[in-house]
C-alpha cells in the first residue's frame, strides 16, 4: 500500500489529528453526472463521488458542500467546495491523495485551509461561460462541451441584448420550474458574447444565478441573433416575470462554471444558491 493510498486513524491516533476546514477548488466534466448535489445511490453526482473518495482515502465520512449546485451535464473549471477533515497531511498532499483515487473526469485543483468564519454563502461573484459551435459540421471531439447550432446569427444585436441584462433585476422570467425560491433578484455585473473562429462564447458575471437562468439567458440572446425580436425585448421579458416570454433553455453541455469569488457577506445573494 502506497504512502498516500489510505490515510486512516490507525496510521495516526485520532487524538493527534487536527481538524482542518478545507476549501477545495474543483474541476469536472459533468457529462456522466446528475449534477453536483448528492442524490441517493446509485445516482452519480460530483458531490457523492468526492465524498466516497474521501472515505476511501481517509476513512472518514464527510460532507463536501459546493458553492454552486450545478445541474446535470454542466461542467466546472472552478467550483468551490468546503469540507472538514482530520488529517496530519498538508493541503497539497490531501489534494494529491484524493486526485490519485478520483475518476478521470474530476480533478481537485487546489486545497486551502480556511478559518472557521469562511462560508460558501459569502460568494459575491460567479462566472459562467456558455459555448456554441456555430458551424454546419458538428464538432466531434468537443461535442460534450459545446452546443452545436449552425443557423446564421447576428452578433451585434446579440451583444446589445447581453448589455440589457447588466444591472440588478428580478429574473423570475429566466428561472426553471424546479426553482421555488421567492427571491429571484440577482445582480449581473457584465455580460458579453464573442466569436473566435466557429466558436461563440457567452460570458456572464453575477452575484448569483437561479436554476436554468444562464442557459435561458443564452437561449433568449440566440433568439435575438436569429432576428425573432430585437434586443430592446430583453427588458420587456425581465419586467414581465413570465417564463413563457423568454427563449428556450439551451442544453447543459455548453455551460461551464469558470470561477467563484468571495468577499463581504453584504454583497452576497440570498443563501441556498442553486445554480445551473
Amino acid at each position: 500500500m502506497s504512502k498516500l493510498s489510505r490515510m486512516t486513524p490507525q496510521n495516526c491516533p485520532a487524538m493527534m489529528l487536527p481538524m482542518l476546514r478545507l476549501k477545495l477548488t474543483v474541476q469536472y466534466d459533468g457529462t456522466a453526472y446528475c449534477g453536483w448535489q448528492r442524490q441517493p445511490d446509485p445516482t452519480p453526482t460530483v458531490q457523492r463521488t468526492i465524498e466516497k473518495t474521501v472515505l476511501a482515502t481517509f476513512d472518514q465520512h464527510v460532507t463536501v458542500q459546493g458553492a454552486s449546485r450545478t445541474d446535470t451535464g454542466v461542467h466546472a473549471l472552478g467550483q468551490v467546495a468546503l469540507m472538514e477533515l482530520s488529517t496530519h497531511l498538508d493541503p497539497d498532499r490531501v489534494r494529491k491523495a484524493l486526485n490519485s483515487r478520483l475518476p478521470d473526469d474530476i480533478l481537485i485543483r487546489k486545497v486551502e485551509v480556511v478559518p472557521e468564519t469562511f462560508r460558501l454563502w459569502q460568494a459575491t461573484r460567479k462566472c459562467y461561460k456558455y459555448s456554441i459551435w456555430a458551424d454546419r459540421d458538428r464538432p466531434v471531439f468537443s461535442r460534450q462541451f459545446v452546443y452545436h447550432f449552425y443557423r446564421p446569427l447576428d452578433l451585434q444585436p446579440m451583444q446589445a441584448a447581453c448589455d440589457a441584462f447588466v444591472g440588478e433585476y428580478d429574473f423570475e422570467a429566466f428561472k426553471g420550474r424546479q426553482d421555488h425560491r421567492e427571491n429571484s433578484v440577482r445582480r449581473i455585473f457584465s455580460c458579453n458574447i464573442t466569436k473566435q473562429g466557429k466558436m461563440l462564447t457567452f460570458e456572464v458575471h453575477g452575484n448569483g444565478f437561479l436554476y436554468h437562468m444562464v442557459r435561458t439567458m443564452v437561449g433568449t440572446v440566440v433568439d435575438v441573433g436569429l432576428g425573432r425580436y430585437g434586443p430592446e425585448k430583453i427588458l420587456q421579458i425581465i419586467n414581465s416575470r413570465d417564463r413563457r416570454m423568454a427563449g428556450q433553455t439551451l442544453p447543459a453541455q455548453g455551460l461551464c462554471l469558470h470561477w467563484i469569488e468571495f468577499g463581504a457577506a453584504t454583497d452576497a445573494p440570498p443563501a441556498g444558491e442553486n445554480d445551473e
